[in-house]
């Protein structure tokens, strides 16, 4: 998905570097849930200071290209992604219009009998984000329509926890202010997402022990007994 496209979207002459290694966050994601590939794509993230530029990503289960550039992406650079980064999407059951076609010529048909779903993420600093994902649907399966609902939950929550690794990556820490630590968040995010301390564990790559080690310093912090009252607490202090 998205093959060559940040080439497209800012040009030959802001230096594309890439790792042909893929990130293992979404390698570990594509195999946990599971899923056909995943990719996703970061749009105007801001550098550190004093660097003043921006920062184009496209991670996938496949590779991993970035740029730095000096101005932002500007929304009619975009093309047909302007739908996409609005709203969740089946991109098997997208309308005919010209805007839905020209992001499906931008990405391309997923191969197969894959669905493409995607979900803009939202961005604290003025950057975008967008998490795909191509799941394998056999014909006639009955109940996809809970199953997606199903995804698409957890998807949120995994490509929002991934944007804001990728933040922390180049300097703007949305949780550094914070009274728990970033990683004690971590935990508690995928806590409140229903996983268990060894899913959570897998999907962070640390260990299970690790995770409980996170989790009671945040039930410490926060001032609660249990995991699900500091879950509680911390999306009614909008941590989470």
């Amino acid at each position: 998905m998205f093959d060559g496209f940040l080439q497209q979207l800012v040009g030959r002459d802001h230096g594309i570097q890439e790792r042909p290694d893929g990130t293992a966050f979404l390698k570990v994601a594509k195999s946990l849930y599971p899923l056909d590939a995943v990719a996703y794509l970061g749009l105007n993230i801001p550098l550190g200071v004093p660097r003043r530029g921006f920062v184009q990503c496209v991670y996938s289960d496949a590779g991993m290209k970035q740029c730095a550039t000096k101005d932002a992406v500007a929304p009619a650079h975009l093309g047909g992604l302007g739908l996409a980064l609005r709203q969740q999407l089946d991109w098997s059951e997208l309308a005919e219009t010209p805007e839905a076609t020209a992001l499906l010529d931008l990405a391309g048909p997923p191969p197969g009998r894959q669905r493409l779903l995607s979900l803009p993420v939202r961005g604290i600093a003025g950057e975008k984000g967008l998490v795909c994902v191509a799941v394998a649907v056999a014909p006639g399966e009955e109940g996809w329509g809970g199953r997606k609902a199903a995804l698409l939950r957890e998807l949120e929550v995994l490509g929002n926890y991934f944007h804001q690794h990728i933040l922390r990556i180049y300097g703007h820490d949305a949780a550094k202010q914070m009274l728990i630590s970033a990683r004690e968040l971590d935990c508690l995010k995928w806590m409140a997402a229903g996983k268990t301390a060894w899913e959570a564990s897998v999907i962070l790559g640390i260990s299970e022990r690790t995770v409980r080690f996170h989790l009671n310093a945040a039930r410490e912090k926060l001032d609660c007994t249990t995991t699900t009252q500091a879950v509680a607490k911390a999306v009614s202090q909008q941590l989470i």
